[in-house]
């Protein structure tokens, strides 16, 4: 039995989670918000030769890939849209293949000699931050064979990859496609072409591209993104001291370019979504937090949000008084059904800020649209007032670039299965609530059992549809046994039962 749940409950306020004493974005120089431009508006149009569809946006969307004759042509498809809301701070992708200084410049001759200068007085000239956002190691070049991700680095230093291919399979399989001569992509692995950082080579190269950087700009801060790409090591070779020592060396970047522009750079870090996943592949956020090296802490992907442990995150991060950034990617990589509407996104939201959050990260947000309801994620008395939609995510494959969601849920015929939705609202000042589940089941149109927080659900309304049946319910009983907080869904059915989707609305 296939079941997607959906709750929509209407409210008139949000309650905020207090934040913790002495644990400020402001105290540390830092914005409320900090969105990943990923920086495809000005390297797509650098080479159109490899972008006739346009420019990507999450949900299949292609803007026309913009001709650069001016600022604003760079400007209007992505940072343009988002500096018309109130967001502080950017955090521009500066590395994604090659550095963003290589570019070739025969389509973006109109930005100067360094393209990416002009955007950066653009986003500061009143008053917003600007963070070089790094890929420690980006693999997209595994997909592609673009000349804008495989830098002279990748080309010429493929002895330091993961798991590098032979001469053989080098000269007859990837250097065709790299020139052109063949579309066939080699047959590789993600990971296979990232660097491994075992080698002294490969760190000294990004710590070359983090100082080259600070040197050309002036920078806010920077941002060392490790989920671009999560393997930083071969299997059993993981070695976490290598990786203290690299951040310890770009913390001490940061601090000579604060001396040469008269003025802190923050240092921020995106990391998986447990505490526990880091250390796994090298990462002892621990001990960085401990040495004072960074100032905040990005949580996770931005693909859970009722299952993300961001709990744990802030009371790791502020025992050390560092405040922990929420993040929400806006492709939907789970599948859950009308992600990315106004609603699901205000409650993604929602339950950020419910979980502890400081401040709110945006990775891949960039449908045109969907930029005004930035100004009312940063404002929680405002997004309390705003219909919303909760949901629980898919997992399954436990990448760590993605959700770690605990559905599907399947259970035995007769064996209660449980899933835990959490709800940034106060039920008890909800004016309705409303219930819906979609199933299908190994008998058809049967319905199964529903449990609401010890509370059976007795009058569920049941109509089939797609072979299956819909679950519906309004009513007094549905509030009353609603909560703030983690809400507790069982399904008992005397065939099995598989939950695929679950989500919360909230009109008011």
């Amino acid at each position: 039995m296939k079941i997607i749940l959906i709750v929509l409950l209407a409210t008139a306020s949000v309650m905020a989670a207090p934040p913790s004493p002495g644990v400020t974005l402001e105290s540390r120089g830092l914005p409320r918000i900090l969105f990943n431009n990923d920086s495809d508006d000005l390297k797509w149009p650098a080479y159109p030769e490899h972008h006739a569809n346009g420019l990507w946006v999450p949900a299949g969307q292609y803007l026309p890939l913009p001709t650069i004759r001016s600022l604003d042509d760079a400007l209007a498809p992505r940072i343009g849209p988002l500096a018309k809301t109130k967001t502080q701070g950017l955090a521009y992708c500066g590395n994604f293949g090659l550095p963003i200084w290589e570019l070739k410049r025969d389509h973006i001759a109109a930005l100067g000699d360094d393209p990416l200068q002009p955007i950066l007085q653009f986003w500061k000239r009143d008053g917003r931050t600007f963070f070089f956002s790094m890929r420690m190691n980006d693999i997209h070049h595994a997909w592609f064979n673009w000349a804008h991700l495989w830098s002279e680095f990748h080309r010429t230093r493929r002895d330091l990859f993961l798991d590098p291919p032979t001469e053989e399979k080098w000269d007859t399989v990837f250097r065709p496609w790299l020139e052109g001569k063949t579309s066939k992509r080699p047959a590789i692995s993600d990971s296979s072409v990232a660097f491994d950082y075992s080698r002294a080579e490969v760190r000294k190269y990004f710590l070359d591209t983090l100082r080259e950087a600070c040197r050309r700009y002036d920078l806010d801060g920077v941002e060392l993104d490790w989920l671009r790409y999560p393997d930083l090591f071969r299997k059993g070779e993981v070695d976490a001291g290598t990786l203290t020592e690299f951040v310890r060396e770009a913390r001490a970047i940061l601090y000579g370019a604060a001396k040469q522009h008269g003025h802190p750079l923050r240092l921020v870090t995106r990391l998986p979504v447990t505490p526990e996943q880091p250390f796994a592949i090298g990462l002892d956020v621990e001990a960085w937090l401990k040495a004072r090296w960074i100032d905040a802490v990005i949580a996770g992907p931005g693909t859970s949000f009722s299952s993300c442990p961001l709990e744990r995150w802030v009371e790791l991060a502020h025992r050390h008084g560092v405040p922990v950034y929420g993040s929400l990617e806006r492709q939907n990589r789970n599948n859950v059904p009308r992600y990315g509407s106004p609603e699901t996104l205000r409650a993604a939201i929602a339950t950020l800020w419910e979980k502890g959050a400081d401040g709110l990260y945006f990775f891949n947000f960039y449908v045109r649209d969907d930029m005004p309801l930035l100004d009312a994620f940063a404002d929680r008395d405002r997004l309390a007032r705003l219909p919303k939609e909760y949901f629980l995510e898919s997992g399954g494959d436990r990448d760590l670039t993605k959700s770690g969601g605990p559905l599907p849920l399947t259970s035995k015929p007769g064996t209660p299965a449980t899933v835990h939705l959490v709800i940034a609202d106060d039920p008890a000042k909800a004016r309705e609530a409303r219930l819906e589940i979609l199933g299908k089941s190994d008998r058809g149109t049967e319905a199964p059992a529903v449990n609401l927080n010890g509370q059976p659900l007795q009058e569920l309304k049941s109509t089939s549809a797609n072979a299956g049946f819909t679950l519906t319910l309004s009513s007094a009983a549905l509030k009353s046994a609603l909560k703030r907080g983690s809400n507790d869904f069982t399904f008992t059915s005397a065939a099995g039962v598989t939950v695929t989707a679950l989500s919360v609305s909230v009109v008011p």
